[in-house]
């Protein structure tokens, strides 16, 4: 069984993560169509020190994972020791000095370099887990088609954080309507990289075809189901609630607000199901 303690520092830390490079990622490529300006990028730097924070109570549960003892028994001259002779100690370097270079440059509302050290923090998720396990040419397939299936994920829920802020706040409504048209082409393509990486990842893990028998397929298929929601949702946006809010259909701020935030909390189940998936055998 699971232990929740490392489940849910393991779903916060790729919550934090995905979002600490997600909204940077879509500021950048939302250029002059982006609804809300530079006003996430100090929420960035909360993010990414969150993120930070997450990833430290990460390592103390899995080292308390790893020996079989209460996170409350594992001192610091014990992870210590642990991360020095594991591969983990340098993955857990390198995630937190780009993190505390995202927090700085989100700061001084430095897009670009947020956006580039948020996506290394993000990509070192690759060097663990069933990503991390995977040895030889396969490892650097897998490690490769995961970093760009988080990147992609992160780019999505990104984008959501900002339109669904955007409603919230009530934000200009023509602004609005050109982020969401921007995002149509983009998301399409998000899509697709997600299935591709997505579908490579699973036949590396599991092998094809998968056996369906175990905790992990039944995870795997809760998570495909919520994908498939999000999907869902975003049809939705795309060909009737946004046609709607620029036509000024009464009640379409509301309607389209209830969608993105549907699709948003499905998104977050996602990270939920990915975080158990990490913990469990695929057979």
């Amino acid at each position: 069984m699971t232990d929740p303690g490392l489940l849910a520092a393991r779903a916060l830390s790729y919550a934090a993560l995905l979002l600490t490079a997600g909204v940077p990622l879509y500021m950048l490529a939302a250029g002059r169509t982006l609804v809300s300006g530079q006003r996430s990028l100090p929420i960035v730097a909360v993010l990414a020190l969150t993120a930070l924070a997450a990833s430290v109570w990460g390592m103390f549960e899995s080292v308390a994972s790893m020996l079989g003892v209460p996170v409350g028994e594992v001192d610091l001259a014990t992870l210590q020791t642990i991360l020095a002779a594991t591969p983990l100690g340098l993955v857990f370097a390198i995630r937190g000095a780009a993190l505390l270079l995202t927090a700085f440059a989100a700061a001084r509302r430095k897009c670009g370099l947020a956006a580039i050290s948020a996506s290394i923090a993000l990509a070192t998720n690759a060097w663990t887990g069933h990503a991390g396990a995977t040895e030889d040419g396969l490892g650097t397939l897998h490690r490769l088609s995961d970093i760009v299936h988080l990147l992609a994920a992160a780019m999505w829920l990104g984008a959501l954080v900002i339109f669904l802020g955007a409603l919230l706040r009530r934000s200009n409504r023509d602004a609005l309507l050109r982020s969401l048209a921007g995002f149509a082409a983009t998301g399409t393509i998000l899509v697709l990289l997600l299935l591709a990486t997505g579908i490579v990842n699973m036949i590396v893990i599991a092998g094809w075809p998968p056996a369906l028998t175990s905790g992990w397929a039944v995870v795997l298929v809760a998570k495909l189901g919520l994908f498939a929601a999000m999907l869902g949702f975003a049809a939705l946006n795309r060909w009737r609630l946004a046609p709607a809010l620029a036509a000024d259909a009464p009640g379409a701020d509301r309607a389209l607000r209830r969608s993105l935030g549907a699709e948003t909390a499905a998104g977050f189940a996602v990270l939920l199901a990915v975080a158990l998936l990490g913990t469990l055998s695929p057979t």
